[in-house]
C-alpha cells in the first residue's frame, strides 16, 4: 500500500495542484499501469529515459510550440511560446544506496489569445512542482496531483428557427462537457557504476 504524503496545495478555477508523493514496488507498478491502460481507465503518455551524473542537472521536455501573430505599430510577427511537458533532476547519491532526488516539474498548456493594443499575446497555463526526495536505488517514487479541468458549452442550433419567439428553443441544443484529468509521473532513479581503468 503506498504512503501518502500531501505537500502542496494550490486551488483555482480551471487548475489545482495537490502535490502527493508515494513510494511503491516497480515490478507490481508495471502490471497494475497495464492492466488499467487495457481498461481505459488511464493513457500512458511517455515513457522517457534521462541519464544524469551526481549532482548535475538534467532536463526533458515534451511538448510542442505554439505559433501566434504578434502585431506591434505597423510590424507583424511570428513568433512561438512553449506549451511542453518538461522536468528538470538533480540527483546526489548517498550512503547506503540512496539517492537524493532535487526536482522541478512543470505543465504549460495554451491559455487564451489576450489582444491589447491592437497587438495579440498567447497566454500560457503554467503548473510547477519542486520537490526533494530521498529514495533508494532502484525505487519508484511516484508524483501526483497536477490536476486540470477543462469546461466547454456547445450550442447547435438551425438558423432562423431557432431564433423564433417561443419555439426556437425546440430549435436549438446547448451541451456543457466537463473534464478532469490527472498527471501522474513515476520516477525510478537507478545509479550505473563507470568504473575507469
Amino acid at each position: 500500500m503506498p504512503h501518502w504524503h500531501c505537500i502542496k496545495k494550490q486551488k483555482n478555477p480551471l487548475h489545482y495542484i495537490a502535490f502527493n508523493i508515494a513510494r511503491i514496488n516497480s515490478r507490481l507498478l508495471e502490471l497494475e499501469l497495464s492492466a488499467l491502460e487495457q481498461e481505459k481507465q488511464l493513457a500512458i503518455i511517455a515513457s522517457p529515459r534521462l541519464t544524469a551524473a551526481h549532482e548535475k542537472t538534467a532536463s526533458i521536455k515534451q511538448g510542442t510550440e505554439i505559433p501566434y501573430v504578434s502585431r506591434d505599430n505597423d510590424t507583424i510577427r511570428v513568433e512561438f511560446k512553449e506549451a511542453v511537458l518538461g522536468m528538470e533532476v538533480t540527483p546526489i547519491i548517498q550512503r547506503s544506496n540512496k539517492i537524493r532526488l532535487l526536482l522541478k516539474i512543470s505543465q504549460n498548456t495554451p491559455g487564451i489569445a489576450l489582444v491589447q493594443g491592437g497587438s495579440e499575446h498567447l497566454s500560457i497555463d503554467k503548473q510547477e512542482i519542486m520537490t526533494e526526495v530521498t529514495i533508494h536505488d532502484g525505487e519508484t517514487l511516484m508524483l501526483g496531483g497536477i490536476f486540470q479541468q477543462k469546461q466547454q458549452q456547445h450550442a447547435a442550433k438551425i438558423p432562423f428557427l431557432s431564433s423564433l419567439p417561443l419555439l426556437g428553443i425546440l430549435f436549438s441544443h446547448k451541451r456543457d462537457q466537463h473534464s478532469r484529468h490527472e498527471l501522474v509521473i513515476f520516477i525510478t532513479p537507478q545509479i550505473n557504476l563507470i568504473f575507469l581503468v
